[in-house]
């Protein structure tokens, strides 16, 4: 799988590690390895080798790796596609994915999951067939085996160069996008919780010099965040990426923050480690934000169109008479697999192994844009299928709206239907929507729109 691969100082993600094969061999090779492991005892083993992030590979979110510079996995051969298409659709811009699979998964397209990967691997990648070889492996199974590799384009980084790496002046009060005072006060929180981490480790050199001399030596104090130790760098990145969830949410930013966005905000918190997180840098990141929204807003309309048509044909609005057959509208109506399960108190709710809720947020957030609707009268989906009814007289426990399988309702901009298969349906409440939307996306990919269309008759 490593094969001629440089991997030497790169951060690669292992899904499914078992007991850390993998993980040895990426190790050996110089890398920094993150995992995932649904066993309990095995995920005690691999987190033992590298940094654990998750049991269940599937719930794992794009933000969590937006980092990483490669993903190698042995995903479980029956449902293979799942596990390599939802590496694919949380793999940061840039990443390789490596991986195994049964050969049927690809030559035996019979589910639209393995149509998806095949289309995937038509577009942005290679197979290749090594035979029956784990006819004699520790666990041995008789199937024929492709290797997958997988190239995600990359893009630049939005922030490279953009920010100041001096410490702070006295920056004027006034009108701005957020309160100065706001600004100082979570800045002064990042930094007085940095110093209380040093504080302890300037404490624990401290005491291991006094007791020393009886005898009692390399005493450790460690910091824990749940049951997972934090090395200071760790914590930084955490608390950093922490405070700009707190910025938006005090802007009321959520409408600007795109999937693409926030990608590139965890990953520039990542990379790079000498950017001060100070007032001067985040009035430049929200100036930043602010001004490029327009183009973020076209960055997002084209990752849903492709996304959503590029790979489901169901989804694709056919128009007679263009030029060539390349040229298609996403439909009035499109459907998204792997979106519901069933909620813990009846009915249905998102599924929280869902790659495509955030394609979803980022619909809605860029129909709004082209629209002028205001993002917060919607909210999330997720928010709207957890509806918490009021409590009647006497009632002390919480009730939550029952969203049935089958049955229409009515979310933004859409109609909305789930099945239990995990299927959901969308349907634009509003056809002008719909035409607008495709409009846009013509005028960015230079479309020629169709003439003799009648939006509403269609």
């Amino acid at each position: 799988m490593i094969g001629t691969n440089d991997i030497y100082g790169k951060t690669i993600l292992e899904p499914s590690a078992g007991k850390g094969d993998l993980v040895d061999a990426l190790k050996a090779q110089g890398a920094t390895v993150l995992c995932c492991e649904m066993h309990p005892e095995l995920a005690e083993i691999a987190a033992s080798k590298a940094t654990f992030l998750a049991y269940d590979f599937l719930g794992l979110r794009s933000e969590q790796i937006s980092h990483i510079h490669a993903i190698y996995m042995n995903p479980p051969f029956s449902n293979a596609d799942k596990h390599i298409l939802h590496a694919w659709e949380i793999a940061p811009d840039g990443c390789h994915i490596v991986a195994l699979c049964n050969a049927n998964t690809l030559d035996r397209d019979h589910t639209q999951g393995r149509r998806q990967l095949t289309a995937l691997l038509r577009n942005y990648g290679t197979r290749i067939s090594l035979g029956n070889c784990f006819a004699q492996a520790e666990r041995t199974t008789d199937v024929q085996v492709a290797l997958i590799n997988l190239y995600k384009p990359a893009s630049a980084d939005n922030f490279d160069g953009y920010f100041s790496d001096e410490a702070d002046d006295e920056l004027p009060e006034g009108n701005g996008l957020l309160p100065y005072n706001a600004v100082r006060e979570v800045v002064q929180r990042y930094v007085n919780a940095l110093r209380l981490y040093d504080q302890v480790i300037d404490n624990a050199v401290s005491m291991n010099s006094l007791v020393g001399e009886f005898g009692i030596e390399k005493l450790t104090f460690t910091c824990r965040e749940g049951e997972k130790d934090r090395s200071r760098e760790e914590f930084r990145r955490g608390l950093q990426n922490k405070a700009w969830e707190w910025i938006f949410r005090k802007m009321d930013m959520e409408k600007f923050v795109t999937k693409r966005l926030r990608d590139d905000i965890n990953r520039f918190v990542e990379h790079q480690t000498k950017v001060p997180f100070t007032m001067r840098n985040i009035y430049k990141m929200m100036q930043l934000i602010a001004g490029t929204h327009s183009q973020r807003m076209d960055k997002a309309l084209i990752d849903v169109f492709d996304r959503l048509t590029q790979y489901h044909h169901d989804n694709r609005y056919n128009v007679e008479g263009w030029k060539t057959n390349s040229h298609y509208l996403m439909g009035e109506k499109f459907i998204l697999p792997y979106m519901v399960a069933p909620a813990y108190h009846g009915g249905m709710t998102l599924s929280i192994s869902s790659h495509n809720t955030d394609l979803v947020e980022d619909l809605v957030k860029a129909l709004c844009y082209i629209t002028g609707r205001n993002y917060t009268h919607i909210g999330r989906l997720n928010a709207y299928l957890h509806e918490e009814l009021p409590l009647a007289p006497n009632e002390s426990t919480r009730r939550y709206r029952v969203f049935e399988y089958g049955k229409w309702y009515e979310w933004g901009f859409f109609r909305i239907k789930g099945f239990k298969k995990g299927t959901m349906h969308f349907q634009f409440l509003d056809l002008d929507v719909w035409a607008l939307f495709n409009q846009h996306i013509a005028r960015i990919k230079g479309y020629p729109l169709p003439e003799s269309v009648s939006w509403k008759a269609a």
